[in-house]
């Protein structure tokens, strides 16, 4: 069949729009033909004209904005004055449809009247439509705070509480309601609802049990807002003194209202917020009722009601109401209930229920810890806020119950608790802070602060030191603060390299930080870890930081402590050694000072030619024989730790030519002086001939110290005079005899003992060293190319013939006397004396440091 020639067209001219003009049907390309006939003067024109824009603005969003853009709010005011009853009310419903939109109200409160045009037909009219429209409008103006400003000036506000009580209409309740509520929210107006004689509980409760849902849910929006106001006073007794509280539970137990549990547990949970509100709510029986409530309420309501209850814990009465009705309990029961939604609020509650001993005490006995790890442990859970929740009522719990710190560092409960900072990139930041918080409350007791002395939680709390988080770091400097309360937890901070994570952040210029490092670094510091900051730069950093010394409170203790322990480090950035500051085996002194203070071991590695001498003091034998009977050569003892320590502390003392000159002195010293406790009154003193811990213990010192110190300086000077008969120890003849010393010993660290050619500073090094370990105070200076000794002994009067030794409280000792050694040595000359000027210089003299160079005095003294 052939195809036909052309196709069938069809009758498209039928379907052509219709552009007839209908006058009271408004579609988007005739509303500005409708605005227009607003400025008729025929009523009926003006009522159908409304009619229709009420129709259109109902239809969609977009037709009021279409409406808006036209200018229809201005023809639209002049109307709802009219005097035609039905053009009034159909231009308040236009008003109001169109003050929906956001920027509404702004064009009708550009001029007061217009609000005060509306408010007063609310007082005047009683046309049911004119109401409901005017009070809407009214609803929508005071949105804003311009609004509720001229409505206040208005001063209707006893009959929109009129309205609200009595209008037979729940539209107009309703927009009444939500006008007061609108007043509420703004700051300067609220205190204006609530002073108006008209104001009262009772008509307000009773809306809230209306039949119409839409009033029930504005009454209680509104009362949530007043009970919220909680430092009105009026409102709060008032409300107290109604029954409030029992219409809200009433409510709660009405299954026709369920549909407004939430908004009820709402509203109580911010009425317990105050110590006097949560009182009340447990003297009016209400507790017991919510949890009936929470026992056979929908599973979708049970977390609410918990809220609630989580909410009275935050306040002491809340606390104590909650004990007396055994909710503490319920808290726990709730943590091994199915309801994750309720996983939360429970363990919020058993945290603050902590705060109250006896609840604390009650919890405890359930398995509450177990079950708060086991939650921790779930990695199914979120962390905000079931997590998060459950590890701050463990944090809590730990802090004063001891039997539940004891059963959190259990290894099963306490690896759920360590997970947290092991897996710190899936957690969050502030669980790694809780969790070291948790850290911290345990150090409270003996038996869980040993469970965290180990290698393993050392190294996870050094590892915390090495992020970014400075709150967190805060945090583990005090739990290893706490812990270096025991020795072997020093040696583990140092076998970690501890030192090494508090040096690099000592260098994060954060005072906090700084504060809680050099806190950790003074508790933490031993003879090794000592060695390890003076390697990494530490000491040095600290002591040219001058800033951080005059900010930072601990940075200057956390340096002293360093240099206890370290006095070689301390004589040579300081330039003084106290005389209660002991020369340890060990201590050496550089001749020559350069920029920084290096360790012994990069002193003994120096590779020939060698420069400049270094003096060290070492009263022990290399190898001791335990079979030797020699007393005297007892070895030093060093830490009975087990746990192997740094390399750096490994060479604390190393391998140099045993210094037998050193220790025949001692012994003759000892031999002519006698037993120290003929000039030093001591107590609880061990057999330690090389080391100076008796010096600790003294209590009185005699006479005697006076004479000990002179003849000591002669001693001194004679073991230094020289080897030959012309005894010279001019500077040429000392530096010759120093660089035979360290060709002949392959080495620039040379035993004190060894130097017998010696000029102040070797005779100083050497008196400072017998001084210590003899129990004769002494101090050792440095200043420019001089060096001396000080000693502390008593003065007796020279007018007093003294028969016997007189005893003297070694408290009050400062140094008196500069001991010559070397013009005449044996002689103390009276400190700052002409005399002693000569020994010391002037007092204007730079003290000889490392990193700076000594200024030449050009004064004339």
């Amino acid at each position: 069949m052939a195809k036909p020639l052309q196709k069938d067209r069809d009758n498209r001219s039928a379907d052509k729009k219709d552009l007839t003009f209908h006058a009271y049907t408004i579609t988007p390309e005739s509303a500005h033909t409708s605005i227009l006939l607003l400025e008729s003067a025929e009523p009926e024109i003006l009522c159908q004209t409304l009619r229709a824009i009420t129709k259109f603005a109902a239809q969609e969003m977009q037709n009021r904005h279409v409406l808006f853009d036209l200018d229809a709010i201005r023809y639209i005011l002049p109307h709802v004055e009219h005097s035609e009853l039905n053009i009034k009310r159909f231009a308040l419903k236009a008003l109001a449809q169109l003050c929906q939109l956001p920027r509404g109200p702004e064009q009708v409160l550009a001029n007061p009247q217009n609000l005060r045009k509306i408010a007063f037909m609310l007082v005047k009219m009683e046309d049911v439509f004119v109401l409901e429209f005017a009070s809407l409008v009214l609803s929508e103006l005071t949105k804003e705070p311009l609004g509720c400003e001229q409505l206040v000036s208005a001063n209707i506000l006893s009959s929109l509480f009129s309205r609200m009580k009595n209008s037979l209409d729940p539209d107009v309740q309703k927009n009444c309601l939500q006008t007061l509520s609108n007043l509420l929210d703004d700051p300067v107006c609220a205190s204006e609802v609530t002073k108006n004689q008209q104001f009262s509980w009772p008509s307000l409760l009773a809306l809230m049990q209306s039949s119409f849902l839409a009033i029930q849910h504005a009454a209680l929006r509104t009362v949530d807002q007043l009970v919220c106001r909680y430092k009105d006073q009026v409102v709060q007794k008032t409300f107290r003194a109604s029954t409030g509280v029992l219409d809200l539970c009433d409510i709660l137990e009405s299954y026709e209202f369920r549909d407004v549990h939430t908004q009820v547990l709402g509203v109580l949970r911010n009425y317990v917020e105050t110590e006097e509100n949560a009182a009340h709510l447990y003297q009016s029986g209400c507790i017991l009722r919510l949890l009936a409530y929470l026992e056979m309420a929908l599973p979708a309501m049970k977390p609410h009601c918990l809220a609630v209850l989580t909410k009275m814990s935050f306040n002491s009465n809340g606390r104590d109401a909650l004990y007396e009705t055994g909710t503490d309990l319920v808290f726990c029961h709730q943590l091994l209930s199915s309801n994750v939604e309720l996983l939360a609020d429970a363990a919020m509650g058993v945290a603050n229920m902590t705060k109250l001993l006896p609840s604390a005490v009650r919890m405890s006995d359930t398995n509450i810890i177990e079950a708060l790890c086991a939650i921790l442990g779930d990695e199914a859970a979120v962390w905000f806020y079931i997590r998060m929740n459950s590890l701050r009522a463990l944090a809590e719990l730990c802090r004063i119950i001891p039997k539940a710190a004891f059963s959190l560092v259990e290894p099963k409960t306490f690896a759920s608790l360590r997970n947290i900072n092991k897996k710190f990139k899936d957690n969050p930041i502030e669980a790694q802070r809780l969790a070291v918080q948790c850290y911290i409350n345990l150090q409270s007791y003996h038996v869980s602060t040993r469970a965290m002395l180990n290698a393993e939680f050392i190294q996870e709390l050094v590892t915390i030191l090495q992020r970014i988080d400075t709150s967190l770091k805060i945090m583990t400097c005090t739990v290893l603060t706490g812990l270096m309360e025991e020795d072997i937890a020093k040696d583990l901070f140092t076998a970690k390299k501890g030192e090494e994570a508090v040096s690099y952040n000592l260098r994060l210029e954060h005072v906090g930080l700084r504060t809680a490092l050099c806190t950790l670094l003074a508790a933490s510091v031993s003879d090794d870890g000592a060695d390890v900051y003076l390697e990494l730069g530490t000491v040095h950093y600290m002591v040219e930081n001058k800033e951080a010394r005059y900010v930072v409170g601990a940075w200057e203790p956390a340096l002293e402590a360093i240099f206890r322990h370290h006095p070689s480090a301390k004589l040579a950035y300081t330039g003084r050694l106290d005389i209660n500051d002991f020369t340890q085996d060990g201590f050496y002194v550089q001749k020559r000072m350069g920029k920084s203070f290096p360790t012994l071991q990069q002193l003994v590695e120096q590779k020939p030619p060698y420069k400049d001498p270094v003096f060290i003091c070492m009263f022990q034998q290399p190898h001791y024989d335990d079979a030797s009977g020699l007393d005297i050569r007892t070895p030093y003892r060093r830490s009975q730790s087990k746990v192997a320590i740094s390399p750096s502390g490994r060479l604390r003392f190393p391998s140099i030519p045993d210094d037998t000159n050193l220790r025949s002195y001692l012994l003759k010293l000892r031999i002519w002086f006698g037993d120290p406790s003929k000039s030093l009154h001591y107590f609880e003193i061990e057999d330690a001939h090389y080391e100076v811990r008796y010096r600790d213990k003294c209590e009185e010192v005699s006479s005697s110290l006076k004479q000990r110190a002179q003849l000591l300086g002669e001693f001194v000077g004679e073991q230094m005079s020289g080897l030959t008969q012309e005894r010279d120890c001019s500077m040429p003849s000392v530096d010759l005899h120093l660089a035979d010393l360290m060709s002949e010993l392959q080495s620039a660290v040379v035993g004190i003992g060894w130097v017998r050619c010696g000029g102040a500073l070797e005779r100083a090094v050497l008196y400072k060293a017998l001084s210590d370990r003899l129990g004769l105070p002494c101090a050792l200076r440095r200043a420019a190319a001089r060096a001396w000794c000080e000693v502390a002994v008593p003065d007796a009067d020279p007018s007093e013939e003294l028969d016997k030794e007189e005893n003297y409280p070694a408290g009050l000792l400062r140094a008196n006397y500069v001991v010559d050694l070397t013009i005449r040595p044996g002689r103390l000359l009276p400190l700052n004396s002409h005399e002693a000027r000569r020994i010391c210089g002037p007092n204007c003299d730079a003290k000889y440091t490392a990193g700076t160079l000594p200024e030449v005095c050009r004064c004339e003294s």
